[in-house]
């Protein structure tokens, strides 16, 4: 669904279900972090919509777009800023075609050849009114470089003799072939598109154009461009570039910042560039731009007072640049919304600490005041996140009430009982809340966004147990509601299936919980105890206490993906989905030094509360996991004997190939090796006697789970006689798409667990 600036207008569209395995074969580039369809100039794997038709809220009405190829793809749906018009794109065996509608008549058109470069990713278009917009089509011209490199000689690379620390990023650029594929790829000219006349005229000039943002005024332009040379050790989102300041003709007025590669940055989370970064335009003003900079040299690891600093200029750009609010913290966000309001909010890895404050943009003689100060391990005094709304000028300010003297949070409202969202109203002049709405049992819902000019009205997604999120607009003040959409059971031969929230404490006091789920008919303590499939994902703490908090709601609707473990619930076993791992390290003390021995207490803790409900066989509890739950899976067969088999999708088992750090881990394999090869359960491999199943794609491109992660696994569990299977999906990634994947990855789950 994608709601219109008149709100009461909704556009539709249906998405294919799985792509086939073939889909999959078609043509990838792996160029710079990214993969590109080299036939139409699109990122690889995107799957477009179809059957596109607009739904009139008021009466109920369901039109579909007129004039477009039948049985036709679409994607990069927007519509103008004043809702007359509705643009997209449609899938062409070369390319984009870029097409668009009136909103009161939906005859389609198009306008220009299937030549939009979309290859890296995003709209591809951007409205200027409702009837121009600019358009990033492929260079006139350009040939394309062969398939097969010549061959000049070895790729050579120096060190720079700078320290700093990257990921293990994966399809990156390794020679000057790929240099010049990339180039052809992502360089892209801008036009000036007109519906009224279609004509199109070239704006700017040629580039990689890595974004382009418009002022609230749409006289002004902020557009990114990659610079070379390219960087052979960090992808594309992390080259060199410049930003550049337009005028609304295309015209270069100033370079507001030329920034180097981001190949050095200090390890620690939070370590920023030393240049100009985070351009954005204040949307409650025509045109003043805003960045940030940094004043404790991008490493938070130094002491400083002010971490980061706003600056800003106005028309004509031409002065020195304007210091606005300082911040003890990382910068992190932006809310505006008049002159003596605005929210800046900075944050800090260290601490989990995020801080919210209202700040007065005209007035910089006036110290920011913090609103919050919230820890955001602390789910249950998360006071939630102000609201905001979308002007005509496609820019978004705080949601105000009360003549402008108080604001509107909308939270999840976790709690110990279940998470219970809601709407709270807080006056800037107290600091009080008044609650306003909030889910009643035993429905969930969720508020999504309020009307943007009608800011009584708001729509939410309700669900229950057994009943599908449904949408509905709800007014404020009144309660009054309009049912919006009426979806029907996905899979109604599970709809009986039971779900319990079942809490319980570890041996060291930590509280734990998960979803267990039951097949309809089975009584735990009356039943003969099933076989349990367990899945996690773990996670990081600095604070016991809030470890175990809920973050989910009983009431919820039970959604069973493919991917999920729930399946196996029409299999006859029980499953005990999402169940608590959490790994603690208070004060100075890392989460890593005791990963190990913390997720054997969450697993035996879980365990033994099943085994004592009567729920659970334990000659017939299986593990498993994805990606980090792979190498929590592989550890905990190193480590216990609680598990008759394991299931290890797409992990990581060898840490010294991620050297510069994995999940929250900051510091480097050369800084405590120890603790990365003690990490590694392919040092375990000999301690592994439960049976594992390693499921893998073979185009993982996930930073630290390359394909060889499973492959060397395996092949050390061959080596030691273990039990173990190795299924390798092609053409698949980190997560899997095509649906004889899926399908095949649920057998071998199913035929593992016998």
């Amino acid at each position: 669904m994608l709601f219109g600036p008149e709100r009461h207008l909704i556009l539709l569209a249906d998405r294919p279900n799985y792509p086939s395995i073939q889909e999959l074969r078609e043509p990838k580039l792996k160029l710079a972090g990214r993969q590109i369809n080299p036939k139409s100039y699109t990122p690889y794997g995107h799957r477009g919509y179809h059957n596109p038709r607009l739904r009139d809220l008021m009466t109920g009405e369901v039109r579909p777009l007129s004039g477009i190829p039948s049985d036709a793809t679409f994607r990069s749906f927007s519509w103008s800023p004043n809702g007359n018009r509705i643009a997209f794109c449609l899938d062409t065996p070369t390319g984009l075609q870029l097409w668009s509608c009136q909103a009161d008549t939906l005859e389609c058109s198009s306008l220009g050849a299937a030549d939009i470069n979309n290859s890296l990713g995003g709209l591809p278009y951007d409205f200027v009114d409702d009837h121009r917009m600019i358009v990033k089509r492929r260079i006139k011209g350009a040939v394309r470089p062969p398939d097969e490199p010549p061959v000049f000689g070895p790729n050579v690379q120096d060190t720079s003799g700078v320290e700093g620390s990257n990921r293990t990023y994966t399809n990156l650029l390794e020679s000057q072939h790929d240099v010049d594929m990339f180039r052809h790829y992502a360089e892209a000219q801008l036009w000036l598109a007109d519906w009224t006349t279609g004509q199109e005229t070239a704006w700017g000039k040629p580039g990689i154009i890595s974004g382009l943002n418009s002022s609230p005024s749409k006289e002004y332009y902020l557009m990114t461009v990659v610079d070379e040379p390219f960087s052979f050790s960090v992808p594309y989102e992390k080259f060199a570039d410049k930003v550049v300041l337009l005028d609304k003709t295309g015209r270069a007025l100033t370079v507001l910042e030329s920034r180097p590669a981001m190949e050095h940055l200090p390890p620690a989370f939070g370590s920023v560039i030393t240049q100009r970064r985070r351009f954005t335009w204040r949307s409650d003003h025509p045109a003043q731009v805003y960045w940030t900079e940094a004043q404790d040299g991008g490493d938070p690891r130094n002491k400083a007072d002010v971490r980061d600093q706003l600056f800003y200029l106005e028309p004509p750009f031409t002065g020195e640049p304007m210091p606005s609010v300082q911040l003890p913290l990382r910068f992190g966000a932006i809310r505006w919304c008049r002159g003596d309001l605005a929210l800046v909010v900075d944050w800090s890895w260290k601490e989990r600490r995020q801080v919210t404050r209202r700040w007065w943009p005209e007035d910089l003689t006036r110290a920011p005041e913090v609103i919050h100060d919230h820890n955001w391990e602390d789910e249950y005094a998360d006071p939630g996140s102000f609201a905001t709304v979308t002007m005509r000028n496609d820019h978004t300010v705080l949601l105000t009430r009360a003549e402008g003297s108080k604001l509107v949070l909308q939270g999840q409202g976790h709690a110990d009982e279940g998470s219970r969202p809601f709407i709270d109203l807080y006056d800037l002049a107290s600091g009080d809340t008044e609650r306003v709405y909030q889910s009643t049992p035993p429905s969930y819902e969720r508020p999504l966004f309020f009307l943007d000019e009608h800011p009584d009205w708001f729509i939410i997604a309700r669900e229950r147990l057994t009943e599908r999120p449904n949408y509905f607009l709800r007014n404020l003040v009144t309660e009054e509601e309009i049912q919006l959409t009426d979806f029907e059971h996905p899979y109604p031969q599970l709809r009986d299936a039971k779900l319990e929230k079942v809490k319980y404490r570890r041996k060291d006091d930590v509280h734990l919980s998960g979803d267990l789920h039951m097949p309809h008919d089975f009584v735990p303590g009356e039943s003969a105890p099933l076989p349990v499939l367990m899945w996690a994902y773990p996670q990081e703490f600095k604070d016991a206490e809030k470890a175990g908090q809920t973050t989910s709601s009983p009431h919820q609707f039970t959604r069973i993906s493919p991917l999920s473990p729930l399946p196996f619930l029409a299999a006859g076993m029980a499953i005990f989905d999402d169940f608590a791992m959490p790994i603690v390290g208070e004060g100075d003390v890392e989460p890593n030094e005791t990963f190990i021995e913390q997720v054997q207490m969450n697993a035996k803790a879980a365990v033994d509360r099943l085994v004592e409900m009567g729920v659970a066989d334990p000659k017939r509890i299986y593990v498993g996991g994805h990606s980090y739950g792979a190498f929590m899976t592989a550890h905990l067969l190193a480590h216990t004997d609680l598990f008759a088999g394991g299931i290890a999708r797409s992990g990581a088992y060898n840490r010294t190939l991620t050297p510069f750090g994995f999940q929250a881990e900051e510091r480097s394999f050369w800084e405590v090796p120890d603790t990365y090869i003690k990490l590694s359960p392919f040092v375990h491999a000999d301690k592994i006697n439960a049976p594992l199943l390693l499921i893998h794609g073979e185009e993982d491109a996930n930073s630290g789970t390359y394909p060889v992660q499973s492959k060397r696994l395996f092949a050390a569990l061959n080596s030691l006689g273990k039990t173990a299977r190795l299924c390798l999906l092609p053409y698949e990634d980190h997560s899997y798409a095509a649906e004889e994947s899926i399908l095949h990855m649920l057998w071998e789950m199913e035929k593992w667990m016998g």
